[in-house]
């Protein structure tokens, strides 16, 4: 058999045909097999990081010793497969491994035993001792197969962390990283020292292993484009389930809040109204209201109670109290400031320089409330003036029947203080007779009304342009690439992984029970309807036509929006902390980059980073109406610099800019009277007239209110897996210096952490979504 060993070449893997020039070695036994599970090995010493939810793996020692003789003409090989901690991550499969050594391979060694279940809890390990025949060699693969299950009503997929192998003759272990689901009748092939530039590779089976990786990822990882509406592209799961490695694994259940949340669709409220009914302890019918400010908190506070009872800890998952009503806050134009710069929709403030052709706010109107002795043109040239404009974007959308939809603009000031506060808002686009500019000189309910219908109107935006496009649509954009183009002995896919976990997962079923027509968003909002003519449609497509990828590039939007200066803009603590937060995530990428690019050639060499960029430009982001392809992202990426620069943009978008626009919303949206989804009755265009009945019944029916609620309160929750900002599996990066820029990364978040925590100290409302501990390292809900 000497005369037939080779070095590994390319035709080992082609069509998964056995080479002719690599010796097998079918005599080979396991003469030793010990399995255990590393979380009750750990016992009550269990390590979780309290920065990112990261389950440290702290298993037993390795026992290589071999039972009994050791034969002196035989070559011993430690194998240790560490099973993931996840949701039923064992199999009753029959599952296989094959070591694949520079001089030769193993046969398919059965794990397990002898075929038999491999079904336990999560976060397991098994340790085997491989006899072998022949000399491997270095071992450079290790195959995990999975050969399907005997019983179909059995769990089938499997898990797989991380394999460790130990050449017993030289003493040598090395890590093997897998960290995918291996379904019934797949096998993934692990590679060692796995994160490494292609042009770099010398072995040319490994070359051909990332290419083969990437050809089988197209097949599953297919793109669904939204041509219509524009949205930023998707994968198609209309032939075939989502990926295996896509699902989710715990604390994805549905709660009570989401089942009341997601349960109405098409004008179906059997559900909601059902368990809306047993929360408040009487039966209610569809067109029921409430009938006082007060009922509205009694409305959250019982859902949260009952939500509490059906799912016992739910209630511990959303900190955020209802800031909003206490101490009628929310009528407060200091709060409504406050929530328009760290609210959920932070990014909607620009300066204003000049007033909107369509905007005729007087310095007659405004100058009682210019606390300086300037003119209102004085108070923009000093920059302490700003604006919210909705007015073109929001015009003229269709809205469901009996039900009313602003395209407000909202003049907002800076007062002496440091408090950011509105001075007028007009409700229309168009100036006119009917629509009159708002004051807070006007009677109370006037200009309380005014501030609500903004809200109304700013709240529909935030969900569907702030949150779904430019944070979930986006981020499934630069998945779904990623998957298709890049392999995972690249760098840039260590790299930007885990900012893809459950995003495909959220996204599939945000588009067939949330987004879609007839679902929950058209069940609640204003511009909703049951077909696919509406005016929450028609804001998306309208949104798109305008979506640039550097919207979340917080530096460059701060920039545009001329919101960058603290001094004449304070108390801006979005700005604050994802600033400090963009630049720690930045140092970090550029640590992981320059580790393997020496300079830009190395970058466009890359053939690997130039697909994946051209997959980004071309397919991720179509072009559509007049904006080109790639929306702001570009075909091609030609030095460190840039890629450092989008690397840290993807991080920054599913991690940091999420967390800002989405945990904060049963803060924002538990209280309905603070910023309803939907309003009843027309916009105003008459000032004096205002009631408290058109208070009262411009607001929320129950049942609308109820599911407005539970999915505010849904959407606010982490789930009992989720990972944090920085945190990093295990044995994702094996090498010494990736795991220190890991290690200072996480040092610089501490730091961040501790100041934040000490400003929020001297706040009436704390800012906590920017806490790095509090901010999901990926979408998850």
């Amino acid at each position: 058999n000497k005369n037939y060993r080779r070095v590994l070449t390319e035709e080992l893997f082609k069509a998964k045909v056995k080479s002719a020039e690599m010796v097998n070695v079918y005599h080979q036994r396991t003469v030793k097999h010990v399995t255990n599970n590393y979380q009750t090995l750990r016992m009550n010493n269990e390590k979780k990081d309290p920065m990112t939810n990261i389950r440290h793996v702290e298993m037993g020692s390795f026992d290589l010793k071999v039972d009994g003789e050791q034969k002196k003409d035989r070559f011993y090989y430690g194998v240790r497969i560490v099973t993931g901690c996840h949701q039923t991550p064992g199999t009753a499969s029959q599952l296989y491994m094959e070591l694949t050594g520079v001089e030769a391979k193993t046969d398919k060694i059965a794990i397990g035993d002898n075929w038999q279940k491999f079904q336990k809890s999560d976060a397991s390990f098994d340790d085997y001792i491989i006899e072998c025949d022949e000399n491997l060699g270095e071992v450079q693969l290790v195959t995990l197969g999975n050969n399907g299950c005997r019983s179909k009503s059995s769990i089938a997929g499997w898990y797989a962390d991380f394999t460790f192998v130990v050449n017993l003759q030289t003493k040598v272990g090395q890590i093997f990283p897998c960290y995918h689901w291996i379904g019934d009748g797949d096998s993934f092939t692990e590679s060692a020292n796995c994160a490494t530039l292609k042009q770099v590779q010398s072995n040319t089976i490994l070359v051909q292993l990332r290419k083969q990786q990437v050809e089988e990822r197209k097949k599953i990882y297919v793109w669904l484009m939204f041509r219509e509406s524009g949205v930023p592209s998707g994968i198609d799961i209309t032939t075939a389930p989502p990926p295996l490695d896509e699902k989710f694994d715990k604390g994805n259940d549905q709660s009570y809040y989401k089942i009341l949340a997601f349960g109405s669709q098409n004008g179906n409220f059997d559900l909601a109204k059902k368990l809306l009914s047993a929360a408040l302890g009487r039966s209610i019918d569809e067109c029921d209201t409430v009938n006082s400010l007060h009922a509205y908190y009694e409305l959250a506070k019982s859902i949260e109670r009952a939500g509490s009872k059906a799912t016992p800890g739910e209630d511990c998952k959303v900190e955020e109290s209802l800031v909003a009503y206490e101490g009628n806050r929310w009528i407060s134009d200091v709060e409504f400031g406050r929530q328009i710069l760290n609210g959920v929709n932070c990014v909607l403030i620009e300066r204003c320089t000049e007033l909107p052709y369509n905007f005729p706010v007087t310095n007659q109107m405004v100058k009682n409330v210019l606390c300086r002795g300037m003119s209102l043109q004085m108070e923009m040239e000093e920059g302490h003036v700003y604006i919210c404009n909705l007015s073109e974007l929001l015009d003229g959308l269709l809205c469901r029947e009996g039900y009313y939809c602003a395209a407000p603009l909202c003049l907002l000031y800076v007062n002496p203080a440091g408090n950011l506060v509105p001075i007028a808002i007009q409700l229309q686009r168009n100036p006119g007779k009917d629509n009159p500019i708002f004051l807070p000189t006007d009677y109370w309910l006037d200009w309380l009304l005014a501030k609500i219908y903004f809200s109304s109107s700013n709240a529909q935006h935030h969900q569907l342009s702030s949150h779904y496009i430019a944070c979930h649509a986006a981020m499934e954009a630069y998945s779904v690439a990623t998957m298709r183009t890049i392999p995972d002995a690249h760098p840039v896919y260590k790299l930007l992984k885990p900012a893809f976990r459950y995003t495909m997962a959220t996204n599939v079923i945000g588009r067939f029970i949330l987004i879609n027509d007839g679902g929950t968003i058209d069940q609640i909002f204003s511009i909703g309807s049951e077909s696919a003519v509406s005016g929450k449609n028609e804001l998306i497509t309208r949104i798109s036509a305008m979506y640039n990828v550097h919207s979340t590039n917080i530096n460059k939007n701060l920039i545009a929006r001329g919101v960058g200066d603290a001094d004449k803009l304070p108390n801006y603590y979005y700005r604050e902390d994802g600033v400090r937060l963009w630049d720690a995530i930045e140092s970090f990428v550029t640590s992981i980059i320059h580790l393997f690019y020496l300079n830009d050639t190395d970058v466009e060499q890359d053939t690997e980073l130039k697909e994946w960029a051209y997959e980004v430009h071309n397919f991720g982001f179509p072009s559509y109406r007049t904006l080109p392809q790639g929306r702001g992202f570009p075909q091609q990426i030609k030095s460190r610099t840039e890629l450092i620069e989008y690397c840290t943009l993807i991080i920054f978008t599913a991690s940091v800019q999420h967390s800002a626009v989405n945990f904060g919303q049963y803060q924002t949206y538990g209280y309905i009277p603070n910023a309803p989804s939907n309003l009843r009755r027309p916009v105003p265009t008459q000032k004096n007239v205002a009631t408290h009945d058109d208070l009262l019944g411009s607001l929320s029916t129950v049942i609308t209110s109820g599911i407005g609620i539970s999915l505010s309160y849904a959407l606010s929750q982490f789930s009992d897996d989720e990972i944090f900002l920085g945190g990093y599996p295990t044995m994702w990066f094996t090498g010494e210096k990736e795991n220190a820029c890991v290690a200072e990364f996480l040092n610089v978040l501490k730091a961040i952490n501790a100041d934040i925590l000490e400003r929020n100290k001297k706040l009436d409302v704390p800012y906590i979504h920017l806490l790095s501990h509090r901010c999901a390292n990926s979408i998850t809900i």
